[in-house]
């Protein structure tokens, strides 16, 4: 088998730009070339392999069966070209990254770093989601949004949010059923949230510890996700809980509303946290330095 020099990268170009846009003519404007200067390329490839690329039909060209198979390796090739080049200007573009659990991520972190980017916009931050928001500390990435009191000897930490948790319905449920006050929930339908994470309270719970001794006489719908239980209760199936550190959009908008006035404190909250030990990067620090001078509530709430 005979080894033949590759054709230059300006000629293969030239091919795929051709085949993709049918004309010599629309290959030329693409490339901001002249006609001419296509066709050389065109014929100096078709001399390095020694077969035609291409049938001419008037203005138009056709694949001949070599100019297929090279089409196909062509494309491939270009495309992994295209996708190397996106990982290194990746690579070199600032980047911080963020761990936290999936609903803290998504009605907390996301918001804060939507709200940090409007005045870094150079900076990206990705942000990872977990399920386990009591196991975040070993989070590899540049901080972790952490549960708790804030008081770990290995860990830098910031509250960035208080734990607030209070029940949510629609203004339609609460209407239907004459929810006024707490007691109210005890023939209410409660949507409860099912996880291993020992922290989450149920519906149930929440009634005692804001102070309802009785019985509870309605059903219980299990949910598996916080955005399950927001959802369950938008489509009206009953009494959800809310945390105001993931305050839903639909209560600001009042498609949900809060049931009574009772509000559970718990004195702990969302901390974002990385390692003590580590130095941070000037990236990092802007981003740290930020969180700081931002309030809780001026990063979930406009």
């Amino acid at each position: 088998m005979s080894s033949k020099k590759l054709p230059p990268l300006s000629a293969i170009v030239a091919f795929d730009a051709v085949v993709r846009l049918g004309t010599f003519t629309r290959a030329a404007s693409e490339l901001h070339l002249t006609q001419s200067a296509v066709s050389k390329q065109i014929k100096r490839l078709e001399l390095s392999l020694g077969t035609p690329l291409f049938e001419r039909k008037g203005n138009d060209v056709i694949l001949t069966s070599s100019g297929a198979v090279l089409y196909r390796a062509v494309t491939q090739s270009l495309q992994c070209i295209k996708e190397a080049v996106q990982q290194i200007d990746d690579s070199l573009a600032p980047s911080l990254s963020i761990s936290a659990s999936s609903g803290i991520a998504s009605y907390l972190v996301i918001p804060m770093i939507s709200r940090f980017r409007k005045s870094h916009a150079q900076i990206d931050v990705r942000v990872v989601g977990a399920e386990d928001r009591l196991n975040m500390k070993g989070a590899d990435t540049d901080f972790a949004i952490v549960y708790g009191d804030g008081r770990w000897k290995d860990l830098r930490a910031h509250r960035i949010a208080e734990e607030e948790i209070f029940a949510i319905c629609t203004p339609e449920y609460r209407d239907k059923n004459s929810i006024r006050c707490l007691a109210d929930l005890s023939h209410s339908d409660l949507i409860e949230l099912e996880s291993n994470d020992p922290a989450t309270l149920s519906t149930r719970q929440w009634m005692r510890q804001v102070g309802y001794e009785g019985p509870h006489k309605g059903s219980i719908i299990r949910v598996s996700s916080y955005d399950l239980a927001i959802k369950a209760a938008l489509a009206g199936e009953g009494v959800a809980l809310a945390w105001a550190e993931a305050l839903p959009d639909e209560l600001r908008t009042r498609q949900l509303c809060r049931v009574c006035d009772e509000t559970l404190k718990t004195g702990l909250g969302e901390y974002i946290t990385c390692p003590a030990a580590r130095e941070l990067t000037p990236m990092a620090q802007t981003l740290w330095d930020w969180v700081v001078a931002t309030s809780a509530q001026q990063l979930v709430r406009d």
